[in-house]
């Protein structure tokens, strides 16, 4: 039977109320305190006039009261929001207006944000945390001085939207996947099931907030163990919270995995405790997951999620066979077919996209019918990625499906570029994308980091190139920069290149 995450914590603090759920700097968070503070803001929110189903919006860094928001939203019966403090104005202006929040929780640093948006939140209807009442604005401490400890009362279903999360749209514009208890309840069995996860693992979860929220929390909270919470992707503040709190299971980017990896070895960090470095949000390269075993003697595992498929829905084994290169194969509860354009299913070794069904998939995007119907169709989530499977079940990445390029009629990929590249003793990073050509339509481009106190030519990587892959795959433009840019979750963002 399905449970939703009130349930969770409800359970938790019932059966082990003095087990340690949060770790954050010095700070130790009991279920209890958890279950308390989740229903203390639960029934603050009522109090301010929130109704089942109206929407929250997070400004928050990933600390404690993140994760008491969530929860305590939860069991109000709100629809959480989580929001990318990095971003535009106006990105901020497009998000209140098309969800209309009924309350707004930020950190006291994000005010001056707040203050810019005239008329999308009113003061009395937003709670600050880290300083005290300002003008209308009322103090997370306030939410904690009288009010009722006790769960609010609010019949939650699991088949109820918890929280919108957020993510570009075709038109460009951000589109809200609407998670239920019940998507996160079958993702996160499917991960517990796929990656033998117990009540004993302490998980660090390197994503932000504002990507894959319910991934900071929903296995530890199915399981009644301990998460540790960091902003920081520095790989010696990484490294000194794995070896001091015995960290078992992570999720990160390949990017954080490399900088971890690269650490020096007269370091004194102990991550024999590690068990399951797993991998999620961008391509995990096969020679980063052998640099990353010869280091820790431990290997990285590889898996593919989206928001709207609720988190992971293919890995690969974590013992046994691991083929290089792949993504997998499905985890429990989700189904995965590759199809052609007319939307066939394809049969193993033949390029298509990846399509997605399953009780963790989304049903849609919050008040966005036309995003709705480009990707949602009959229960299934057209993920936009371009994949083959082989004979054995296991998936292949090669380019979202906007990245694909057709050189002279010729289907060609980025991702096979970039990995020809980096296999390049000179270079340190590269991406690839595609430009338009008036002779070919299409061509690829190829950005490139060249490794620390190295000299590297444009002739000299065309003619490795040339020796390496077809002439359609040779980048015809070459540039070189410093680092390439990328996302607070370690993501390369292709669309500033």
């Amino acid at each position: 039977m399905d449970m939703t995450i009130v349930e969770m914590l409800e359970r938790n603090a019932r059966l082990f109320p003095g087990k340690t759920a949060i770790i954050f700097g010095e700070s130790r968070i009991s279920y209890r305190t958890f279950y308390e503070k989740a229903n203390a803001l639960a029934n603050f929110l009522i109090a301010m006039g929130l109704k089942k189903g109206d929407r929250v919006g997070l400004i928050l860094q990933k600390t404690p009261e993140v994760l008491i928001s969530f929860l305590g939203v939860a069991a109000a019966g709100g629809i959480v929001f989580p929001i990318d403090y990095n971003q535009t104005l106006s990105h901020f202006e497009f998000l209140l207006k098309h969800t209309n929040p009924t309350v707004l929780i930020t950190d006291e640093r994000f005010q001056d944000i707040l203050s810019r948006l005239e008329g999308r939140c009113s003061d009395e209807k937003t709670i600050v945390v880290g300083s005290k009442s300002t003008n209308q604005r009322r103090s997370w401490e306030e939410v904690f001085t009288q009010t009722s400890l006790n769960p609010p009362g609010v019949e939650i279903q699991d088949s109820e939207v918890v929280y919108l999360n957020f993510t570009s749209g075709t038109t460009g514009l951000p589109k809200g996947a609407t998670t239920t208890h019940a998507n996160i309840y079958w993702n996160t069995l499917s991960a517990v099931e796929s990656l033998g996860l117990t009540g004993d693992d302490i998980h660090l979860c390197m994503f932000p907030v504002f990507m894959h929220p319910h991934e900071l929390f929903a296995r530890p909270l199915y399981l009644g163990g301990t998460i540790v919470l960091t902003d920081s992707i520095y790989p010696k503040s990484i490294a000194a919270l794995i070896s001091e709190h015995r960290v078992t299971c992570m999720m990160a980017t390949a990017s954080i995995y490399d900088t971890l990896a690269r650490l020096p070895t007269s370091l004194a960090f102990n991550l024999s405790s590690l068990r399951i470095p797993e991998s999620g949000g961008m391509y995990t390269h096969p020679a980063l997951v052998q640099k990353f075993m010869e280091r820790f003697e431990v290997p990285i595992i590889p898996a593919w999620g989206s928001t709207e498929t609720s988190g992971i829905a293919l890995v690969a084994a974590v013992q046994g066979e691991q083929r290089p290169g792949s993504m997998g194969k499905p985890s429990p509860y989700y189904q995965v077919k590759v199809v052609g354009e007319s939307g066939e299913e394809l049969p193993p070794d033949e390029v298509g996209e990846m399509v997605i069904h399953g009780p963790g998939v989304c049903s849609g995007y919050y008040n966005q019918p036309e995003e709705t119907g480009i990707y949602m169709k009959e229960g299934s989530f057209l993920t936009g990625d371009m994949v083959k499977r082989d004979r054995g079940g296991y998936y292949y990445f090669l380019s979202r499906k906007t990245g694909m390029m057709k050189v002279a009629g010729v289907k060609v990929f980025p991702l096979e570029i970039e990995n020809m590249l980096l296999n390049h003793p000179k270079i340190e990073a590269a991406a690839v994308v595609k430009i338009q050509d008036r002779l070919r339509g299409e061509v690829p481009k190829a950005i490139i980091v060249a490794k620390n106190g190295l000299e590297i030519s444009k002739d000299e990587i065309l003619k490795y190139c040339e020796k390496k892959m077809s002439r359609c795959k040779v980048p015809s433009i070459i540039e070189f920069r410093n680092e390439l840019p990328k996302t607070p979750g370690g993501k390369i963002l292709y669309r500033e290149l």
